[in-house]
């Protein structure tokens, strides 16, 4: 008898499945029925041996297994492999951070071996800088060692100035000279300035120029430049002896021998007086065995110099230019014409004996 296809009849592929689904739930349901009848019977049976009031919990034991889930299928291990003993395992577990703290302290340590690594190759890579600069600061605090323990020594007691040695003094005695200087001994010698040297100095006349030096570690060493005396000026009644610069080194009541006698106007101070600084300096450049002939010597003005020689012979000398060739001329002269009462050597290209 053929059933009927209209829609009442008709059903969707969804509904195909769930009765297929029922069927197979079904047939497994009827598969496991003997094997829970079998573990309920072995229950009983241990029931029955066991007290008699636990019966009733048996039976509800019994009542209350459950149907086993399916076996797990089997997993096929690669023989290659490596396995794990027990003692690996738990060695896992144990570093493995299982809590908060645990995370945090792998991740400080990370970070601790990751600075660590930084600091080494940092000094790795600038050890030739960190050499340079130690190099730079040991040369830097020798140096400071050095002139500090200089500074402290020159400025110390051991540097403290104990002798004064005068060398060059004459007609000037060293003593006196050592004992104007007194004052300065006792004081470190970068303390002994020339100021104070000088001053203590000053009075002394025939003192023309001097110098001074510093020997460690105690002495000071004075060098004295004595005036020269070079001719006689007459002051009122008396005669000074004076130098090149017209400073009077001596007086006597009658003309020093030896120096010629320089003639100025009245009133007129040799250190003063242009007339004189050019007799002066005509005297002062003659040779010694010509000058020691000069007995008199006098000037109106810088270019009228006259020079009185013994016996009574002139010189007429002129300005104080060409003051050398001058000098060689009025030497030939007075080998070639012993007998000249004048020599005229102001223009030296002419010279003249008479």
């Amino acid at each position: 008898m053929r059933r009927p296809t209209g829609p009442a009849q008709r059903t969707s592929p969804q509904a195909s499945a769930g009765e297929g689904q029922r069927e197979n739930d079904a047939r497994a349901r009827q598969a496991d029925e003997p094997k829970l009848s079998t573990a309920g019977s072995e229950l009983a049976a241990r029931g029955r041996r066991r007290m008699p009031g636990a019966r009733a919990e048996s039976q509800e034991a019994a009542a209350r297994v459950e149907r086993p889930a399916p076996a797990a299928r089997a997993t096929r291990v690669p023989a290659d492999t490596p396995r794990t003993t027990s003692s690996e395992r738990t060695d896992a577990f144990a570093d493995a951070p299982t809590s908060r703290f645990g995370t945090w302290r792998t991740v400080r340590r990370a970070a601790t071996e990751r600075r660590r690594v930084e600091r080494t190759e940092a000094r790795r890579f600038t050890v030739r800088t960190r050499r340079r600069r130690q190099i730079q600061l040991a040369c830097a605090a020798f140096a400071v060692l050095v002139i500090g323990g200089a500074i402290a020594t020159a400025y110390s007691p051991v540097m403290a100035l104990r002798h004064i040695d005068v060398v060059g003094a004459h007609s000037v005695k060293a003593s006196q000279v050592q004992q104007a200087l007194a004052s300065e001994l006792g004081k470190p010698l970068p303390l002994v300035h020339s100021s104070d040297v000088r001053h203590a100095l000053d009075d002394f006349r025939l003192i023309e120029s001097y110098s001074t030096q510093l020997e460690p570690p105690s002495t000071l060493v004075v060098r004295i430049t004595e005036r020269t005396p070079l001719a006689v000026v007459q002051a009122g009644s008396n005669y000074e002896l004076v130098d090149r610069a017209g400073v009077v080194l001596a007086a006597a009541s009658a003309p020093q021998p030896g120096y010629p006698v320089v003639r100025l106007k009245a009133g007129e101070q040799p250190s003063s007086s242009q007339g004189f600084a050019a007799a002066a300096s005509v005297i002062a450049s003659l040779s010694s065995a010509v000058r020691s002939t000069v007995t008199a010597a006098s000037a109106t003005s810088a270019n009228d110099v006259t020079l009185t020689l013994s016996g009574g012979k002139t010189v007429v000398w002129g300005g104080t230019d060409r003051m050398e060739l001058k000098t060689a001329d009025l030497a030939a002269l007075l080998k070639a014409a012993p007998s000249a009462h004048t020599y005229d050597v102001s223009s030296p290209e002419a010279p003249i004996a008479k």
